[in-house]
């Protein structure tokens, strides 16, 4: 694979991985308004916390990679 087609793929694949961790995070806040049962809301708010780490290792890699955020 070419140099340019792999950077492309890349930020293709990066990007996705950010929204889709974003959107996680949307879906646990709006489930975590819904549940009374405090162990499955603090399991939730788990679920959240490792998606910010996630979005904030795989923002770390753009950077390292010289990835932009579309």
């Amino acid at each position: 694979m070419d140099k340019l087609s792999q950077e492309y793929m890349l930020s293709i694949m990066f990007n996705e991985s950010i929204d889709r961790e974003q959107l996680l995070l949307k879906k646990y806040d709006d489930i975590c308004n819904k549940i009374k049962d405090k162990e499955i809301k603090n399991m939730i708010k788990e679920f959240s916390k490792n998606s910010r780490e996630h979005i904030d290792i795989l923002k770390d890699k753009m950077i390292a990679l010289n990835i932009k955020k579309t």
